[in-house]
């Protein structure tokens, strides 16, 4: 049996963040945007949205997907809304492990702004060591010969 050609093998990961919640899709590269929101909103809909202050979204058009886009030269970010909802992915070349952002909408329709906070890429920064007790990372240590409680 003959392997598809590469192009239709690939699987796409895609990461979709808002607050502090990363949502994890795979998907292949045919995947429409408007089937990615539905995949977005099935997860906002499963009690995602009762956490971290999440907007609570009834349908597809209650938010955008949009992409990140860093200005060289500044140290700025903008968002450009993913608006062509029929087209692909590929067609709309996203990148495997491409971070989208949920950009959601009040009730008259207006973008409210994007809140999403990228996890730290240092993690000795922020977050407590694994051990706590300093002689477990000194790695191997001397037996200790006169405790009587071990000896045979």
């Amino acid at each position: 049996m003959p392997l598809p050609q590469k192009s239709e093998r690939k699987i796409y990961i895609i990461l979709v963040r808002t607050h502090k919640t990363t949502l994890f899709f795979t998907v292949p590269p045919s995947t429409t945007i408007k089937y990615l929101k539905e995949q977005v909103l099935s997860a906002l809909n499963s009690g995602l949205s009762e956490e971290e202050g999440i907007p609570t979204v009834k349908n597809i058009e209650d938010f955008d997907l949009c992409r990140c886009r860093v200005i060289k030269g500044k140290d700025q970010k903008t968002y450009d809304v993913l608006e062509q909802t029929e087209s692909t992915i590929k067609e709309i070349k996203l990148t495997n492990w491409e971070v989208l952002y949920i950009q959601f909408k009040d009730e008259e329709g207006q973008s409210l702004e994007i809140i999403a906070t990228d996890p730290p890429i240092d993690d000795d920064e922020e977050s407590e060591p694994l051990h706590s007790s300093p002689a477990i990372d000194k790695g191997k240590r001397k037996a200790i010969e006169d405790d009587d409680e071990y000896s045979l």
